[in-house]
Formats: C-alpha cells, structure tokens, sequence
C-alpha cells in the first residue's frame, strides 16, 4: 500500500476525530454540517446554553422552533456521545410527547439518512427509534420519550446515568409538576448532565412561571417573543426561506391580536 495512502487515512481519521470533538461542544455547528438545519440566532444561543451550562430555561411564543431544537438537541447529544450517553424527554401528556417532540426526531433522522446517502456526511445516526419514543442502539437503550404516571413522579427517571452525561428535557413545561422538573434534575447531577425546560408561559402559578420570577441562579433564562423570530427583524435577510415558513408570521400575530386584544393576558403569554 502507497505511503500517501496511508498518510491520506491517518489524516482522515484525526480530522474526524477532530470534528467530533468539535461537535460535542458546538451543537450549532453540528446543526449545520451534520443536519443541514440553520438555527435562527434566539436558537442558536439556547443550544449553545445546553451545551455549556447545566440548566437551560425557555419560555417563549408559538412557533418560534422551540420543540424543534428539542428534538434536534436529542440527535445532537446521542450523536456526539455515543454510546454513554442517555436522552430523558417528558412533557405533560404521552400525545404531546409523541407530537411534537419525537415526531420530530423521527424527521431528523430521517433528513440526516438521507444526507449520508448522497454522500453529504459520512454517518448515519446511531440506531433506531421504536414507535413509543425509545432510541435503541444495539440492544442498548440511550433515550426514551415518556410521561410516568402521575404518582410515580418522583422516582420517574431514578437511576438514569451515563459517563458521557444525560441530556433532560421537559416540554411544554408550563403543565409539568414541581416534582416532574425535580426529577429531571435528579438524573443531571455530573458535570456532563444537562437539564433542558421549554414552555409557552401560559401559566404564572405553574411551577416554571415561579421559576422565571425568582430566578434562582443556578438556570440560565431565554425569553423568546414571537416578534423576536426572524420573520420581524433585520435577521430574515439571512435566514433561509425554508426556515421562515416554518416560524409564525404577520398573519398569526394579526389572528391574535383580533382574537385576544392586544395587551390582554393572553395576548402577552
């Protein structure tokens, strides 16, 4: 064998080592050349929060893409840590967990197939995701969809470990219990660990509203306005047309402001 060959794939395995290491700590970047999905600047920021600081919360107007880089924050960490790494999803109902979500991580997975078909990137993601929301790799479970009965809330995801960390994530947080965003915090607890909780603020009583009043320290806090998305600033002549079709638009803010009034609660949640 030529010595250039050899040289060529020694070369090629730093490199991809290289970029691996890169992605771990850069989910944007792996948004762009492993997804092909750009992140509008408001995600951008949150997904870099996940990736540094060990609780990230989010409260912010519909279809702003908040469940979406849930979902792409999933493939991200399993991805870029495995296999010792676990994937915690809960939202107040099963049908919303399938939904929104793992719906969504099933079109991800999907999209990235494909890329690797057409020799965009050079793997595929690892294993499969069964149809009640379980990623498997080899007989290995690393990350599960769920909403555990409300009186086994406290021990819902108890024992739950992984030397590359656990990534939590509660959505549509406003309807999760104390308990439920406590026990996503239980299985976080290494440096590794991240813990992850989005939500429309449609309830100031709820536990997450308390959370974003008194603001212990220990979170970081993103504030996402409908009228912060792309759509309605300068940021749209650099974002890409597929990705404002998929943000709400003038249209959804005229609807409501007809139907709430503008400055009623509503409207401001």
């Amino acid at each position: 064998m030529s010595l250039f060959l050899v040289a060529d794939g020694a070369f090629s395995q730093i490199e991809a080592r290289r970029k691996q290491h890169t992605y771990k700590f850069d989910p944007v970047l792996w948004a762009k050349e492993v997804a092909g999905v750009h992140l509008w600047s408001r995600q951008a920021e949150i997904a870099m929060s996940v990736a540094v600081n060990k609780n990230t919360a989010v409260k912010a107007g519909h279809g702003v893409g908040k469940s979406f880089l849930a979902a792409l924050l999933i493939c991200w960490w399993v991805d870029t840590r495995y296999a010792n790494c676990f994937v915690a999803s809960t939202a107040p109902s099963t049908a919303q967990i399938g939904a929104i979500v793992w719906r969504e991580i099933h079109l991800l997975r999907a999209k990235i197939e494909q890329r690797f078909k057409e020799g965009i990137v050079d793997h595929k993601l690892p294993g499969y995701v069964t149809s009640d929301h379980i990623w498997k790799t080899e007989g290995v479970i690393v990350g599960c969809g769920r909403k555990p009965p409300d009186q086994k809330t406290d021990d819902a995801f108890q024992g739950l470990h992984a030397s590359e960390g656990v990534l939590a994530i509660g959505d549509e947080a406003v309807g999760l219990r104390e308990e439920m965003i406590d026990a996503l915090g239980n299985i976080t607890t290494t440096k590794n660990d991240r813990r992850l909780i989005i939500c429309n603020p449609t309830n100031p009583a709820s536990y997450v509203g308390q959370l974003f009043k008194t603001r212990p320290s220990n979170w970081q806090y993103f504030t996402i306005a409908v009228i912060h998305n792309p759509n309605f600033t300068d940021e749209k002549e650099t974002t890409p047309q597929a990705v404002l079709e998929a943000l709400s638009d003038e249209s959804f803010l005229d609807s409501k402001r007809e139907e709430y009034g503008e400055g009623s609660p509503r409207w401001t949640s």
